[in-house]
């Protein structure tokens, strides 16, 4: 759990920022095309299975809070990716993603907060299985903050993978 934090925070660190407007983006793979939020932090760098990381809001309150990963999987059913990870309690509910048909849950974790105590997150997951695998879209925020945000919002509503 330790590593993924400071895998987290290590990659804040090596973030670029985002243009200021929302603007479509693509990995340097191509494998997938979707609007990006603007002024939000954007790393890219090559991993397992990670595509890209977006890090924000980019001010307020809550700045640089939030993350927003977009991961493409072997599994291929979104059951398959959820039994990869024991714990998690919520069901999978039916949504969308870019107009296809997806899968989503929500979990909570906690990680050791590097200032003392520990950090309660909330997490909403929605798998989207296409013939190259399942791309797996996770946004992170805050436990206690509100779910409804309009980055991730606009990132399922433009989401494209490659065919």
């Amino acid at each position: 759990m330790r590593l993924i934090l400071i895998a987290v925070l290590a990659a804040s660190a090596c973030s670029r920022p985002a243009p200021d407007a929302p603007a479509e983006y693509r990995p340097a793979d191509d494998s997938f095309s979707a609007t990006l939020p603007g002024g939000w932090k954007v790393d890219d760098s090559p991993a397992e299975t990670r595509k890209a990381a977006f890090f924000g809001p980019p001010s307020g309150r809550g700045a640089f809070t939030e993350m927003i990963r977009v991961s493409l999987y072997p599994a291929t059913t979104p059951e398959a990716y959820r039994a990869a990870r024991p714990g998690l309690p919520t069901p999978l509910t039916e949504t969308s993603a870019g107009g296809a048909k997806a899968w989503e849950f929500l979990s909570d974790s906690e990680f050791p907060d590097p200032h003392g105590g520990v950090k309660k997150l909330s997490s909403r997951v929605v798998a989207v299985p296409t013939p190259r695998g399942l791309f797996v879209l996770e946004h992170t925020w805050p436990a206690g903050e509100p779910s409804g945000r309009p980055a991730f919002e606009e990132l399922l509503r433009t989401f494209k993978p490659k065919a």
